[in-house]
């Protein structure tokens, strides 16, 4: 966004401001800028991220968006900026990085593990639950590397293999199986056949996360953050028509 200030609609504002005070003009300039970048964080970002994202966390775009305010009195140099930062860099980071993918579109990679919508609680429009986040897994298990995977276990067949990752990582432990990071619920052993001589293993899992490693997904690009600063640019000239009525009340005080 640049702001002009010798459109014909400003120009007769910034004359008034030139004769007004030396510092009049820079201050308008200043706070007409940091205005048209907050209005993108609180107002036009929030919005065509609505439209753009399914929002799991509606707060996520405020929360990880910052403003740099334009600073000094040098019109020349002054400018505001405005984009994404990870308030909470363990939770957030990864998800702020991609939004460069997703806005210009392109890979995103290391995609290793993508949740289910078990673990979101039965909807894919709800957040991850906690107790089937991947950090909370890892504090159970010590490292997602350890966790065992069917294919490298021996056995007569595939409900063999199953049975032995499942056993081998415990009730509450977790197997990956057919490309599915699944956690292991229950184990049970039950009798069978009329006299129930025979037994059999009774396993329950939860999928909690289609797991392929080092996979990488294609972003369309959503151009939802240049959208929304086109919005706000078209704004501008009123800001600066505020800042410079502003300048005008202190002088008139």
């Amino acid at each position: 966004m640049i702001l002009n200030i010798n459109t014909d609609a400003s120009i007769a504002f910034s004359n008034k401001l030139e004769k007004l005070r030396k510092s009049a003009l820079p201050v308008a300039v200043r706070s007409t800028l940091n205005s048209a970048a907050f209005d993108v964080k609180t107002n036009t970002m929030p919005r065509e991220a609505q439209q753009k994202f399914v929002n799991r966390s509606p707060n996520f775009f405020k929360a990880n968006s910052k403003v740099e305010q334009a600073q000094g009195f040098d019109i020349r140099r002054m400018v505001a900026t405005v984009g994404f930062t990870a308030e909470n860099a363990k939770q957030n980071n990864k998800a702020v990085l991609e939004l460069e993918q997703q806005e210009h579109g392109g890979t995103i990679k290391d995609r290793t593990f993508i949740p289910t919508s078990e673990a979101r609680g039965g909807s894919g429009l709800r957040l991850v639950r906690p107790v089937n986040r991947l950090r909370t897994i890892k504090s159970k298990v010590g490292s997602l590397q350890s966790i065992p995977d069917v294919k490298n276990v021996r056995g007569k067949n595939k409900s063999e293999l199953f049975i032995k990752t499942a056993i081998y990582a415990r009730k509450g432990g977790y197997i990956v199986a057919n490309g599915i990071l699944r956690k292991v619920d229950s184990i049970k052993r039950q009798r069978v056949g009329l006299i129930g001589r025979s037994t059999t293993m009774r396993i329950k899992t939860s999928p909690v996360y289609s797991f392929r490693s080092h996979r990488t997904v294609n972003a369309s690009r959503t151009s939802f953050m240049r959208t929304a600063s086109e919005m706000s640019a078209k704004k501008m000239e009123t800001f600066y028509e505020n800042e410079a009525r502003r300048q005008f009340n202190k002088v008139l005080k």
